[in-house]
């Protein structure tokens, strides 16, 4: 306890009620109606930091605390030090977070079988509840109560003395107790003449209580003499994170708070993971277009022939398959795998694409956030949210039964005051956490005995909202052989048309006009790929793409479509929608400045045309400007020995922390 706890303790004290009529001891003080003697009483402030250090005498031991209060905020902390004589069930460096405005404190200290961790108790405030700032719940005590200091308390003015060299006013006042018989005077040194948001130097408390508590009306007593010192006196508002848990310490029962954040349905971003323990740093990419049933992955492996191009792993729902594309290699085409992170099976047999929220494990039903407080990441401000998880594994303990791990999981998301510049467009208040922090130990169920712990630490990158583009799905790297692919091109009617909707707007009219085409075509946007605008080609804007045969796999996602007709089939139902001699009935669909906009295909104008190698003005979605776009200047690591185990999805051969595998 510090000055507050024991000072406190000595003025509330409430004993249970006896029929008392002893009376206040004249060698201590007798209660009076106080006297200023026309000197001005200080006032307390509202905030406060200060650090105490407290002696009893006769007690063989003293305390030092720092504590903070704050009667706006409605909180308040304390840490308290022990010297000298040990005090069963009193640990040193306990730290007590007050939290009225929730009703609950919170005892934070180390934990004595793991010095690297904390224990935290949480405890309910209520009207009956005793702290370290006086009794009560609902609003934390008035400093003035706290201290026992104000007009209602008959302070005496005493005169003036020297103190460490410089002068202070004495104040001093007499309390008795009749229910307690507790009887004592406080001595309150003031720096003399500060009288406003000022707090005492020096108190001394000098009084008599019963020897024993419980036994008030025995005549034998016991004295009380303690002094405390007071320094660092500081009245500016103090950081509110100063008043709550350390991020990082699970307090059991604590209220949640401001609930976790939903993200966004779209999105890409980049990732950079940190393995501390083996030394390692790793990347990869993130394509989410729930809209689209699409997702798509970019990592590097250590058994890769070539170490810059990234291997490539595409999820497409409509079909339930999984097309994984590696570089001057092979593309392996399956069904979307169970334990895939951004799946989840209902049956074991067949997977269904995870909603954005549920891939980063937000609001999962076995995932209780608890919302810790703003602290400060690369110089911004970020919020976190925590949580316990007992049904996740790292990679090396996958399919262990006799492994039980335990996680703490902790997601940082951008402050609202903040906002994301990505390539010239303004996105406040995203939605997607900047960082992710996991920690673990692992134990064998069998033994008892502790197997392993780590931790990962997972950066989030230029995080792109409900922007994705379809080329980022593209699986045209699995189709070779020349009969499973045709080059088409059609124009657009209206010779302004580029001016007018794709000049800056090129992603969203990209992506509707590949949406749209699948759509009339029904078919997977997977197989509408290498998609090029290009303007003033034979006098009008041209749509250049490639349309992909159907895939020979069979999928397992639930619900999935049919991959859709056959090549040749499909673009039959396009030359009939564009070169019918009825005239075009192709429609497109596109976002223009936050308004869905349509544009026709003019009449007659389907071929079989590969895209010009002439300089125009042209929007492209090849590969590498799709990936230079929406990657800016996020630069690969080089290939890691364990990046296997380091990539943010969970794949037969990788595995993704933030995604569980149920």
């Amino acid at each position: 306890m510090g000055y507050s706890q024991i000072f406190v303790g000595c003025l509330v004290l409430v004993i249970v009620s006896q029929d008392v009529k002893a009376q206040p001891d004249p060698d201590v003080c007798i209660p009076g109606p106080g006297d200023a003697k026309g000197h001005r009483l200080p006032e307390l402030p509202e905030r406060f930091k200060i650090q105490v250090y407290g002696e009893f005498e006769g007690r063989n031991y003293s305390v030092s605390t720092t504590e903070i209060y704050d009667d706006i905020e409605n909180l308040g902390y304390i840490v308290t030090y022990y010297q000298g004589k040990e005090r069963p069930g009193h640990i040193s460096g306990t730290r007590t977070y007050y939290d009225y405005k929730d009703s609950q404190y919170y005892h934070v200290y180390p934990n004595m079988t793991d010095l690297d961790s904390y224990v935290c108790v949480t405890k309910e405030l209520t009207n009956t509840t005793f702290t370290a700032f006086g009794r009560g719940g609902g609003h934390i005590p008035n400093a003035k109560d706290i201290f026992r200091f104000g007009d209602e308390y008959n302070e005496t003015y005493e005169g003036q003395m020297q103190y460490k060299g410089e002068t202070v006013d004495l104040w001093s006042t007499c309390v008795y107790d009749e229910r307690s018989t507790y009887n004592y005077k406080i001595d309150f040194y003031f720096v003399a003449g500060q009288h406003k948001a000022t707090l005492p130097v020096k108190i001394v408390i000098n009084g008599t209580a019963p020897l024993h508590w419980n036994n008030t009306h025995a005549p034998e007593r016991r004295r009380f003499y303690h002094t405390y010192y007071f320094s660092g006196i500081d009245t500016t508002p103090q950081p509110l994170e100063d008043f709550y848990p350390p991020i990082g310490v699970i307090c059991p029962g604590r209220v949640k708070g401001k609930g976790i954040p939903s993200t966004a349905t779209n999105f890409n971003l980049n990732v950079e993971i940190v393995r501390p323990k083996v030394k390692t740093i790793s990347y990869a990419k993130e394509f989410y277009y729930m809209d689209g049933k699409l997702t798509a992955f970019e990592f590097f492996s250590s058994d890769q022939k070539s170490q810059h191009h990234p291997i490539r792993v595409v999820h497409d729902y409509n079909t339930g398959i999984q097309y994984k594309i590696i570089p001057f290699g092979s593309c392996q085409v399956n069904p979307i795998p169970i334990g895939a992170a951004d799946a989840v099976s209902i049956d074991d047999e067949h997977v269904v694409m995870r909603t954005s929220a549920s891939f980063f494990a937000l609001h999962d039903s076995d995932v209780d956030w608890v919302y810790e407080g703003k602290t400060n990441y690369r110089d911004t401000v970020i919020h976190a949210w925590q949580t316990t998880r007992t049904n996740w594994k790292p990679l090396q303990h996958k399919g262990d039964e006799n492994i039980q791990v335990n996680s703490t999981w902790m997601y940082f998301f951008l402050d609202k005051d903040w906002t994301i510049v990505s390539n010239s467009w303004h996105r406040d208040n995203t939605v997607l956490p900047m960082r992710l922090e996991i920690a673990w130990v692992a134990h064998n169920s069998q033994t008892g005995q502790m197997e392993d712990r780590g931790k990962e630490i997972h950066n989030f990158f230029q995080p792109y909202e409900d922007s994705v583009w379809h080329k980022y799905f593209d699986v045209s790297d699995c189709y070779t052989h020349m009969n499973e692919s045709l080059h088409l091109a059609f124009n657009l009617e209206g010779k302004d048309t580029y001016k007018k909707y794709v000049a800056n707007n090129t992603m969203f009219f990209a992506h509707g006009v590949a949406q749209s085409l699948a759509d009339s075509l029904d078919v997977s946007q997977t197989r509408i790929t290498d998609f090029e605008v290009v303007d003033g080609y034979k006098d009008l804007a041209t749509v250049f793409f490639t349309l992909l045969d159907k895939p020979q796999v069979q999928g397992d996602a639930i619900n999935a479509t049919d991959p859709g007709p056959p090549l040749q089939t499909a673009y039959a139902l396009l030359q009939k929608l564009i070169n019918s001699k009825d005239g075009s009935t192709l429609t497109l669909e596109f976002i223009h400045h936050m308004e869905i906009k349509k544009v026709n295909a003019a009449s007659n104008t389907l071929r079989e045309e590969t895209k010009p190698l002439i300089q125009t003005k042209q929007v492209g979605l090849t590969t590498g400007v799709a990936s230079g776009i929406a990657i800016g200047t996020f630069v690969l690591g080089a290939a890691i020995a364990a990046v296997g185990a380091c990539v943010v999805f969970k794949y037969k051969i990788t595995e993704v922390p933030y995604s569980v595998q149920e």
